[in-house]
């Protein structure tokens, strides 16, 4: 589950502010303690990141229960609901006046951010494993970041990666 949440901050500053507007993600609470591994591991993973187009964790409180991962807000949502909304938005308009269509301009901006929230894992020696719209976060000011990193694997903790052949389609650029 993802909630809204406002972060004081105390002992450092976050985009040069006391306080953050930020998204609170949590497992259930009747999760398997398999369930609540993968979660703090994504977390785990996230704290290895520090890019424009890749989404920051914040913080995690893992003290009491349910442990909760804060993580920077992006107000418009995931890319796949987003875009869906524009659909249904543009499919219902009453005026011809209202366009709800986003310009060229704007979904080439979005591809190159994600291919380069992309190139950032790559350099960082990780493969996502799960991009997808539902997966890319989109901000208020529509900058567009990777996120969930549940599936996410260091290439070199494994040797899948060097010693089988995998399908062009899913090979990441490293």
């Amino acid at each position: 589950m993802v909630y809204e949440g406002l972060l004081y901050v105390t002992q450092f500053i976050y985009f040069n502010q006391p306080e953050v507007k930020c998204a609170i993600k949590t497992v259930n609470e009747k999760a398997i303690v398999k369930e609540q591994m993968e979660f703090l591991t994504e977390a785990s993973v996230m704290k290895e990141f520090n890019a424009n187009h890749v989404l920051k964790l914040l913080g995690v409180v893992s003290k009491a229960q349910p442990t909760l991962v804060i993580m920077e807000l992006m107000a418009n949502g995931d890319l796949k609901s987003y875009l869906y909304a524009l659909t249904v938005l543009t499919a219902k308009k009453t005026s011809p006046k209202v366009n709800n269509r986003l310009p060229l301009k704007c979904i080439l901006k979005m591809a190159i951010e994600i291919a380069d929230g992309l190139m950032y894992l790559s350099e960082k020696k990780y493969v996502h494993r799960d991009l997808a719209a539902r997966n890319c976060m989109v901000a208020g000011d529509m900058t567009v970041k990777i996120g969930d990193f549940g599936l996410t694997r260091d290439i070199y903790k494994t040797d899948y990666y060097r010693k089988g052949l995998l399908p062009v389609r899913w090979k990441a650029p490293e």
